[in-house]
């Protein structure tokens, strides 16, 4: 008898790189949790992901694959909300906070914002790096792989600059990536104390359009609160960063409920963020826009504050969350 010829398929694809015996977490829609595949593969080609998925269906090969022996391989965290550049420590603040003292009370003692104002204004860039080098790499250890990270404690366009020239260089020295936000609207710097409008004023028309052209940051996020600035002043910011071609995020609602984030709403920002004294009313209209609401639990806990935002109607009208 003849034997009959071997069937031989296409060949497959050549990738640079094969994971084996890997469980993965796509996060897409599925029936499984997490989107989840077990017992998979995963094909990198060019420093992206070109399949992942069972093995019988992969069209790639490697020569070397990486055999994961049932681990598992999950989309790289996001933390959308840092500040993760600056100078000085508030480790006395802790004790006074422990002791009842309230963040509101503390800031108008000259801590909080202002006290890092005072240390990250003396830093050199070079200072700046080494340490939030160290905060950077510690995020890339536990698996984040993009990083926003906001200015907002030069509060003057040459330290204000020098920030956010530093958080772009993290990218130089780790496999992350970083998005880089100027929050010049954090705090009134002592030099503008009783004129916080005269402030704006710098913020708008002379730091914005710095950054916007030397293109430091890709969003503007202000700090819409009692101790910050009213939502006039943020709306002024608004405008500004739109004329400028920058994104919108806000700090809203944290301390106290100045509709900020319904404000943030109407200029389609990208975030509100922390949300604490957010009305369950303010959220049926925050829902109308493409605005993602930011949940902050390390600072909700670290500065003991007791209302939590309003996490049940955030379901309920099915705002975005995300959570840094």
């Amino acid at each position: 008898k003849k034997k009959k010829k071997k069937e031989r398929g296409s060949m497959p694809n050549r990738c640079d790189h094969l994971i084996t015996n890997v469980n993965v977490a796509t996060m897409s829609a599925s029936n499984a949790p997490y989107g989840a595949i077990e017992n998979a593969v995963i094909a990198i080609k060019d420093n992206r992901i070109v399949y992942s998925g069972s093995p019988l269906n992969c069209p790639y090969a490697c020569d070397t694959p990486f055999d994961a022996k049932g681990q598992w391989a999950m989309p790289g965290f996001i933390d959308c909300h840092t500040h993760l550049v600056f100078a000085g420590s508030r480790a006395t603040e802790f004790e006074l906070r422990q002791q009842g003292v309230s963040y509101e009370q503390i800031a108008q003692q000259g801590g909080g914002i202002k006290s890092t104002v005072a240390a990250t204004r003396s830093a050199t860039e070079d200072e700046l790096l080494e340490s939030a080098l160290k905060r950077a790499s510690r995020l890339v250890e536990e698996g984040v792989t993009c990083i926003e990270v906001k200015s907002g404690y030069g509060l003057d366009t040459v330290n204000e600059t020098k920030m956010l020239r530093v958080a772009k260089q993290l990218e130089d020295f780790l496999p992350v990536h970083v998005a880089t936000t100027f929050l010049g609207a954090h705090a009134l710097p002592a030099e503008y104390t009783n004129d916080a409008d005269a402030y704006i004023d710098k913020v708008c028309n002379e730091m914005i359009p710095y950054v916007a052209t030397h293109k430091l940051a890709s969003a503007v996020d202000v700090f819409c609160e009692s101790i910050g600035f009213t939502p006039a002043q943020c709306e002024r910011v608004f405008e500004a960063a739109i004329d400028n071609g920058l994104a919108i995020k806000a700090h809203v609602e944290q301390l106290s409920d100045l509709k900020g984030a319904l404000l943030a709403g109407k200029y389609h920002a990208l975030s509100v963020d922390h949300l604490e004294y957010l009305q369950e009313q303010d959220v049926e209209q925050l829902a109308k826009s493409s605005t993602v609401a930011v949940m902050l639990p390390g600072a909700y806990y670290y500065l003991r504050e007791t209302q939590l935002p309003p996490i049940d109607a955030l379901r309920k009208y099915k705002v975005p969350m995300a959570v840094a």
